[in-house]
């Protein structure tokens, strides 16, 4: 029978299927739901940034800062400490019951103060912090070397407050991705995630107003996961997760043969269920045993890029035989 055990970041893993930060893994109850369906480690719904900076400016309102010093210092500082507290409780409970790695996550588009705060998920059990970046390159004024900048910035300074695996969580929108992949490795990042998801507004035209658009994502997006899998998963020091579009177990197979090390899912579940989980590790296991392989090892990163005999077929050479026709 196959073994489907695993490492990411160093970290045991009984199989490498993630449920990634999403509503299911918002409470306690989420998180015994996707360990029962068989998860080989979760992924805590992110912790805004602004939740843990920025809520007190909210609480404080026009509180006179000259008339009210200890108060306007004990109003920041509790408004602050109530999230986090809050966020920290449920990392204890689910490491107390749960016995797959427990990895957290905060949501961050800054190197702000809330760097400092990152210790606190390390002392409460944490296996791992993922850091879930979420800047969208939208100003025209901005270069993009400064978004780049950003990201680094935001994960050296964790880096030195903690000393469990860091994970970085990325989006697709870089001029220079495999460079920004590879100089976030060097950096220190013991795992990179393709790739975030970010929000995407929608207009209603009868309204005339915003709108949200569509949340959950679709098989048909992750091709592009796959793609950069494949390029740089045999480039990097830094673990791959695939992210975005997987919905059963053949899309799993894909990732772990193109070199992630994890597969992390979330649409899936929330439109079919955490049952999704348990299908796509017994085809995992069915697809091993019928092609010969007895570990994960023994197949993972086989087809990446830098294994490949045709490593140009990940790159131009198809999108030009697709326009020209050639088959």
């Amino acid at each position: 029978m196959a073994d489907l055990s695993t490492t990411y970041m160093n970290i045991p893993m009984k199989n490498p299927i993630m449920v990634s930060s999403s509503p299911l893994t918002a409470n306690l109850r989420g998180l015994e739901k996707c360990e029962a369906a068989g998860a080989g480690a979760v992924v805590l719904k992110s912790l805004f940034e602004e939740q843990i900076s920025h809520d007190a400016s909210r609480m404080i309102g026009g509180l006179d800062f000259d008339a009210h010093a200890d108060a306007y210092d004990f109003l920041r500082d509790s408004s602050r400490d109530y999230y986090l507290n809050e966020y920290l409780a449920l990392v204890e409970k689910a490491k107390e019951k749960l016995s797959i790695p427990v990895i957290a996550s905060v949501n961050c588009v800054s190197a702000g103060n809330w760097t400092e705060y990152a210790q606190r998920f390390e002392a409460v059990g944490a296996d791992a912090l993922e850091l879930n970046i979420f800047i969208i390159p939208s100003d025209a004024g901005t270069d993009g070397s400064e978004i780049e900048k950003e990201y680094f910035s935001i994960l050296k300074k964790v880096k030195k407050q903690v000393s469990i695996p860091l994970s970085v969580k990325l989006g697709p929108y870089f001029s220079g991705m495999a460079k920004t992949i590879s100089e976030l490795s060097k950096a220190g990042a013991s795992g990179i995630t393709l790739f975030n998801r970010f929000y995407r507004p929608d207009l209603d035209i009868e309204k005339l107003k915003l709108s949200a658009g569509p949340v959950l994502s679709v098989p048909e997006e992750m091709g592009m996961v796959l793609q950069w899998i494949a390029l740089m998963s045999g480039e990097v020091e830094s673990d791959l997760s695939a992210s975005t579009g997987i919905y059963d177990g053949a899309a799993a197979v894909k990732q772990l043969l193109a070199g992630a090390k994890t597969v992390q899912l979330c649409s899936s579940l929330i439109q079919n269920g955490t049952g999704t989980i348990t299908e796509i590790l017994d085809f995992l296991s069915d697809w091993m045993d019928r092609k010969g392989f007895g570990t994960i090892a023994d197949f993972n990163g086989m087809l990446c890029q830098e294994r490949s005999n045709r490593p140009e077929a990940y790159e131009r050479s198809q999108y030009i035989k697709a326009l020209v026709g050639i088959a």
